[in-house]
């Protein structure tokens, strides 16, 4: 089994051969090929962008040069799109020559890095890094600037069934909503998404519901007396907290939700004593 060193030094020789010197100049769109096409895009939603543009200044886009003089767009179609709706016909870029390889792991890094995906956009993107570019989820971590457990749980969608995996790429099911049916059974997990939909359940809701659906009923009654005895203990310590700040008889009936509190005194100076206390808290709350 490879030891950590040597895990680490191999995920540094990977990442030290993607090269990535480029050359910085203003470059025709024309010589620029992208993967889709501008008509696959929402008009107005072009034409919002290149207003922002106009108002902020245009972005620089990374491109790879080819061998035949023209240059692929690395990432940002949709920005690309936009700066042609503006009539410009010259953008400012960073030109990289990559290998074929190389330029689509960090087209893949580029893209990750929008924040104009979708989660399975995301999901499918870091699919491709670990199973077509052998990168481990530590590496798509690093490279992306989030976390590795982040990489893990946005992966994890791409198990969910498809009917499910339909519901969060049309908007209707959040990503959060769709994490917590992963362990659930593939053939039940439509039926949950739907049911949550229909009942507007929160993210944690829908956690309890998933819960209570894999946990045992004895386990679950179990959980329950178990938190039932320790809201009982912090009532009883509470309790125990009063006599001594009062040094008198406290008694209490009730649950962690509504009851009642009694405080009994002997003599004038146990009142004296309360009276005492109060105006101490009065005090305080003044200042």
């Amino acid at each position: 089994m490879e030891g950590l060193a040597v895990r680490k030094m191999k995920r540094a020789k990977r990442r030290k051969n993607l090269e990535i010197d480029y050359e910085k100049r203003r470059m025709p769109l024309s010589l620029i090929d992208t993967e889709t096409r501008m008509e696959n895009y929402d008009k107005k939603e072009l034409k919002t962008r290149a207003a922002y543009f106009l108002l902020n200044g245009v972005p620089e886009f990374s491109v790879n040069e080819r061998e035949n003089g023209r240059f692929k767009l690395l990432a940002a179609e949709r920005d690309f799109f936009a700066v042609k709706t503006m009539g410009a016909t010259e953008i400012e870029g960073r030109i990289y020559r990559f290998t074929d390889g190389n330029a689509e792991i960090f087209s893949c890094i580029e893209k990750l890095k929008s924040a104009n995906l979708g989660a399975m956009e995301e999901a499918y993107l870091m699919e491709r890094l670990v199973k077509e570019f052998r990168l481990t989820q530590d590496d798509v971590a690093a490279l992306i600037g989030k976390s590795r457990p982040a990489v893990a749980n946005t992966m994890r969608l791409l198990t969910l069934a498809p009917e499910v995996v339909g519901l969060i790429e049309s908007g209707k099911l959040t990503a959060g909503h769709a994490r917590t049916l992963v362990r659930v059974p593939k053939e039940k997990q439509l039926a949950f998404a739907e049911e949550a939909l229909r009942r507007g359940y929160s993210v944690r809701e829908m956690e309890r519901t998933v819960k209570a659906f894999l946990t045992p009923p004895e386990i679950m009654q179990k959980e329950k007396e178990a938190k039932a005895a320790a809201k009982s203990a912090e009532l009883k310590a509470f309790v125990e907290r009063m006599r001594a700040a009062f040094r008198t008889k406290v008694s209490l009936i009730g649950n962690d939700r509504k009851g009642r509190i009694y405080i009994d005194y002997y003599s004038a100076e146990d009142l004296y004593r309360f009276e005492e206390l109060l105006e101490m808290i009065e005090s305080y709350e003044r200042d």
